[in-house]
């Protein structure tokens, strides 16, 4: 459970630096990214996707208040990651590399992602987190959505892993 919480909080880390230390643009011209919905792709952020809305300003706004986190989790076939034991027959491909988490490792995750969103943004030195409402409080509603692991489950007796990478998910906020 370590390494979930230390991809958690390198993920939000990356978020936050990809707001913090470089100066996003917005796409402009013909070619320019824009969806359905109106938002803009921004090019010069570490994140392989930023869109939003061009007319965004939050000049008026020192405190944030957040307003949930929703957590989709993405369809696997494998075995559950982290019990010891479970399947070692994998025959699709996702099931090699993508694996299942429990409702505990799970409520654990959501738990450990709020936690990491608050302690990220309270040491920021333009907001102040709070819990209530206000004319100068920006409220984030956030969700991570396509959740998936890709730590295997623990093998019973000695034997390494080596992974790349421990899962992945989409931001939104």
């Amino acid at each position: 459970m370590r390494v979930l919480r230390i991809f958690m909080l390198a993920a939000l880390a990356a978020a936050i630096s990809a707001c913090a230390s470089s100066t996003p643009e917005f796409q402009t011209g013909p070619d320019a990214e824009v969806t359905h919905d109106g938002l803009t792709r921004l090019d010069k952020t570490i994140m392989d996707g930023v869109w939003a809305r061009t007319d965004i300003d939050l000049t008026s706004y020192s405190k944030v208040m957040f307003k949930g986190v929703g957590v989709e989790y993405r369809a696997v076939t494998g075995p559950y990651s982290g019990r010891a034991g479970t399947g070692s027959t994998w025959s699709s491909r996702s099931s090699r590399d993508e694996f299942q988490l429990d409702d505990k490792t799970k409520a654990m995750f959501e738990e450990e992602i709020a936690d990491a969103f608050r302690e990220e943004i309270s040491k920021s030195s333009v907001f102040e987190v709070v819990d209530e409402p206000g004319p100068d409080v920006l409220m984030v509603v956030g969700g991570l959505l396509d959740v998936v692991s890709r730590v295997p489950p623990e093998q019973i007796g000695r034997g390494a892993i080596f992974i790349d990478r421990v899962g992945e998910a989409t931001l939104v906020l």
